[in-house]
């Protein structure tokens, strides 16, 4: 029967109670749990879920935190392999404007451009060099370097870094930084 009420029963009323059935059919908090977050590794401890505080996550908000000069604006290579990973992007987010720096001579000019009519900010862009997950999933290093866009520090390199992000068992924390010759 097609209209407000099937057999008796408001359609509304139906489609809301299918949906949490559906919700608690496919485990709920526990499905949630289960998701496997790709920029931390295949196997990772479930209490370190968290979209916030993933490792990729840290990392970059760490790197950004210790990187001299501090850098103000934020670019990442899009479709590169250096890219940042989307909680990676996040944590650039979260501190400042952040940019896709294209791929071709066009979109780069034209980044330089808007990024020049805005102001003389310290521009990084941050270079993704690999992630790597422990086979337990409680520890995850990720390596990071950058170089300035634009301005006063064109050119000049940010020191490359290696994080260790571990798993204590409610969240991820940034064990140790140290720095490494770029490559």
């Amino acid at each position: 029967m097609i209209g407000r009420r099937c057999s008796g029963i408001d359609r509304h009323a139906f489609v809301a109670a299918t949906a949490l059935v559906a919700l608690f059919a496919c485990g709920g908090d526990t499905a949630r749990k289960a998701r496997v977050d790709v920029a931390a590794g295949p196997a990772k401890s479930a209490n370190c879920n968290r979209g916030d505080t993933t490792a990729a996550y840290l990392a970059y908000r760490e790197y950004i935190k210790t990187t001299l000069p501090t850098p103000q604006r934020f670019l990442t290579a899009a479709g590169t392999d250096s890219a940042a990973p989307e909680d990676g992007f996040r944590a650039m987010q979260d501190t400042g404007p952040s940019y896709f720096y294209g791929g071709d001579s066009v979109a780069r000019r034209k980044i330089r451009e808007k990024l020049a009519s805005v102001g003389p900010y310290a521009s990084l862009l941050m270079v993704h060099r690999g992630t790597t997950a422990a086979v337990t999933g409680d520890t995850v290093t990720v390596r990071l370097g950058g170089h300035y866009i634009g301005g006063d520090l064109e050119g000049k390199t940010a020191m490359s870094k290696r994080f260790v992000i571990v798993c204590t068992g409610a969240a991820w924390k940034v064990a140790s930084v140290s720095d490494e010759s770029a490559t």
